[in-house]
Parts: structure tokens; C-alpha cells; sequence
């Protein structure tokens, strides 16, 4: 038996841009959790600040991926998906977790679509439709706010966000997810800006917050939702693992803005890894 544990992180690889697969893997490993990568699609950037990038999509080559995965005999204690080149992908998803899940395997899904009100390029209605039957199969989701008012049918607010409305978006997904449910971009007040997760099975929630930034910040969805899948899956209650998957986001942003790095090249994470690794080893006393 293996002590190790493994996430499958199906995502893109953008090449420049952090986000993805590019976040996922080192952010999941920092984590003390294997990280085994299933690309969805390969782009030269992400869709968001730069034009005419280039993109293939990789559905031929993710259920060979998954197959010989599985005639291995490798085990996965996770399944985390995020930006899917298509909404047919979702239905190749399925099969995947079909062929690599066991009774024990913990989905999670962050449904990428959308932000500030808006789809993402070259998305639509239908990714939605995809989405709501992917989180259907989850035990974990972490939409933003556009996403999981798409998600529910519900406005899109800019926020502030009242306990009312938050409800509302909670108890809309939690007719597509019996699991965590985990809404970032929420903003409890003008200055603030955070995530905000109930465990629906329990009743537990929480809300975490820190002070907000001006702007646009990509790929800060993908950071948390990798730190928080990696903590969860090692153990971790909800509300440390959100407050520290929240407080890297926090403190990448921070770097960023003092650094004055280009927001479309993603945040500066990597230098908010080494408190996140020793707020992880605390956690769990390493």
C-alpha cells in the first residue's frame, strides 16, 4: 500500500501566463501531495490580457493518458479538474473518472468558464450546461462568483456581497454538489475580498478574507483551488485549509502589486511558497 498521496490535476498548460497546470503542479507538490498532470488543451497564453494565442485542443490524447494510468494500476486519492478545452470534454471527463476513481477518490471541480460577469473567451451557455453535470459527480467545487451565479440561474453581483445573496448562490449549488462548496471572489465589504465555504453535508462554513486589491489578478482561482484540493486531501479541516489556501492568494497578490508585475503574467506565487510550505507543516506538525 502507498503512502503517498496523488491528485490527478486535469487541466490547460498555458505557456505564459500562470495558471493551470503551471500553478497546479508546483503548488499541489508544495503541498506535500503527488501531483500526475492530464492536459486538456495547450495554449502559447492564457485567454485573458493577451490576442492571438495560439491553441490545440488535446482531447485525443486524455483518454490514452487516463487508460495507461489505469493498466498501471496507479491510484489516485484525487481528481481535480479545472479549464476544459470544450464542452464535449466534459463528457470524456466522465469516462475518465469512471476508468481512475474508487469509492474513495475525492472530485473536485473548479467549474472555469467565467469572471467579472462574463464568459471567457470562446465559452458560452453550453460549458455551463457541461459544468452543472461535472459538479454533479463532485465532492468539491470552487466556482467564483459569475460562475456560480451562471451555475444557479442567479444575477451576477458585483458586490458587496450580503449573507442573503451568498446563500442563495450556496443553496443553488448545493442542488448540483452534495460536498464543499467554495465561492472566491466574494466580497464581504468594498475593501475586502475572500472565499467564502460550506461543507453542506455538515453545516460548517466559513469566510476568509483579506484586503482587496485594485484590478484584475489571473490566475488566483487556480491557486487556491490547487491548495485547497492538495489540504483537503491530506486531512485538513475546511477552515484551515481554506484560510490557508487563501492567505497564498493573499500574499502572491501582495507580491505582485509591490513588484509591479504585469497582471496578465499571472501572480507572483512562487515566492509566497515558502510560508505556505511552513504553514502547511505546522498544520500537520512535519
Amino acid at each position: 500500500m502507498e503512502d503517498l498521496i496523488r491528485i490527478a490535476a486535469i487541466h490547460d498548460i498555458s505557456g505564459v501566463g500562470k495558471c493551470s497546470l503551471t500553478v497546479a503542479l508546483p503548488v499541489i507538490s508544495a503541498s506535500g501531495v503527488e501531483c500526475a498532470c492530464l492536459p486538456t488543451a495547450l495554449l502559447s497564453t492564457h485567454t485573458g490580457g493577451f490576442e492571438n494565442f495560439t491553441f490545440s485542443d488535446l482531447s485525443a490524447e486524455m483518454l490514452p493518458i487516463a487508460r495507461h494510468w489505469k493498466e498501471e494500476g496507479i491510484i489516485f486519492d484525487g481528481i481535480y479538474s479545472g479549464y476544459l478545452a470544450s464542452a464535449k470534454q466534459e463528457e470524456m471527463l466522465e469516462e475518465i473518472i469512471g476508468l481512475l476513481a474508487n469509492k474513495d477518490t475525492k472530485i473536485i471541480v473548479d467549474p472555469v468558464m467565467a469572471d467579472n460577469g462574463k464568459y471567457y473567451s470562446n465559452l458560452g451557455h453550453d460549458m455551463c450546461l457541461a459544468f452543472r453535470r461535472l459538479c454533479g459527480r463532485a465532492h468539491i467545487i470552487t466556482p467564483n462568483i459569475t460562475e456560480a451565479a451562471l451555475l444557479t440561474d442567479l444575477p451576477y453581483m458585483e458586490g458587496p456581497h450580503d449573507e442573503e445573496y451568498l446563500s442563495s448562490l450556496v443553496n443553488g449549488l448545493s442542488k448540483l454538489c452534495c460536498g464543499v462548496i467554495a465561492i472566491t471572489g466574494v466580497r464581504p465589504d468594498r475593501d475586502s475580498i475572500g472565499v467564502y465555504a460550506v461543507d453542506t453535508k455538515t453545516g460548517e462554513s466559513c469566510l476568509s478574507a483579506s484586503r482587496a486589491e485594485e484590478g484584475v489578478f489571473c490566475g488566483t482561482g487556480d491557486l487556491f483551488a490547487s491548495a485547497l484540493a492538495a489540504l483537503i486531501l491530506r486531512g485538513a479541516g475546511l477552515k484551515d485549509a481554506v484560510e490557508i489556501s487563501t492567505l497564498l492568494v493573499s500574499e502572491s497578490i501582495g507580491r505582485t502589486v509591490r513588484r509591479g508585475t504585469p497582471r496578465r503574467n499571472g501572480v507572483d506565487f512562487e515566492g509566497a511558497l515558502p510560508n505556505y510550505i511552513r504553514r502547511v507543516a505546522e498544520l500537520f506538525g512535519e
